[in-house]
């Protein structure tokens, strides 16, 4: 499979997401940014309490302390469920025929789970890899290797 001119690429993680739309041709690909989320998240400690929550058992009358919520990943799980939002919008609009997926593990569950149905119809490769730190050099021969080896597999 070749990156077809036109498809859209998200490259994302817990606190970076870039959209990119491939403006060259399947045989020579160029990625343009179309649109960059940034969104740094404090440490959990930060958001929150730092003394996880105790609860009363009625039974025996002793006290247990429960796992906290984790903030941190609350607020990631947000900004991926807002890029999912924006992105199956512009799926609606048809701004977009394919979409490629590169993110880290647990952004990318999240992306899943958040992604409507035109938005994962559109999905012609999910690779579960965190690209954001990459340039756009190595992105696009990342994707470009993932697209080759899922027609091999």
């Amino acid at each position: 499979m070749k990156l077809k001119t036109g498809t859209w690429v998200l490259v994302a993680d817990g606190g970076r997401g870039i959209i990119f739309e491939n403006e060259g041709t399947a045989a020579a690909p160029k990625l343009k940014i179309v649109r960059d989320y940034d969104e740094p998240h404090a440490r959990n400690s930060d958001l929150g309490e730092d003394k996880p929550p105790r609860a009363f058992s009625p039974a025996d009358g002793r006290r247990a302390s429960l796992e906290g919520t984790d903030l941190h990943q609350v607020a990631e799980d947000r900004f991926i469920n807002r890029i999912a939002h924006d992105l199956s919008e512009a799926a609606a609009r048809n701004a977009f025929r394919e979409l490629v997926v590169a993110a880290s593990p647990n952004a990318l569950g999240t992306f899943r789970k958040a992604a409507r149905a035109e938005l994962s119809d559109r999905v012609v490769i999910w690779l579960d890899k965190d690209l954001t730190k990459h340039p756009v050099a190595g992105i696009t021969a990342a994707v470009i290797k993932a697209l080759e080896d899922s027609t091999l597999g």
